[in-house]
């Protein structure tokens, strides 16, 4: 995600998040049907902010498997290097971590 994404999605959800605690606080207030409405806009707006996320996780994942899959298909050769040193430090820490039991 780039940095003027990851500040258009900050300020989106603490617009939602304001929104969902204005309504909570109006519900504080008041008593039986009113309070209930105010309740429902505040989970309204609390659904809002977690699809918003989701549609940008959602985005930053597509876009993050794309850039990796041109990544492996340009340096097929490096690839393979690194991911065998992932798996040997796995291993290793792995193989600390049996160690100290």
């Amino acid at each position: 995600m780039t940095h003027a994404t990851l500040k258009t999605l900050s300020r989106d959800l603490h617009d939602f998040a304001d929104e969902a605690s204005d309504h909570l606080k109006d519900a504080a207030r008041k008593t039986g049907t009113d309070a209930s409405e105010a309740l429902a806009l505040s989970s309204k707006a609390i659904s809002r902010a977690a699809d918003r996320l989701r549609d940008e996780a959602e985005n930053s994942a597509a876009t993050t498997r794309a850039q990796m899959s041109e990544t492996v298909r340009a340096y097929p050769v490096s690839t393979s290097v690194v991911a065998g040193a992932v798996v040997a430090l796995l291993a290793t820490f792995v193989l600390v971590r049996l160690s100290q039991a």
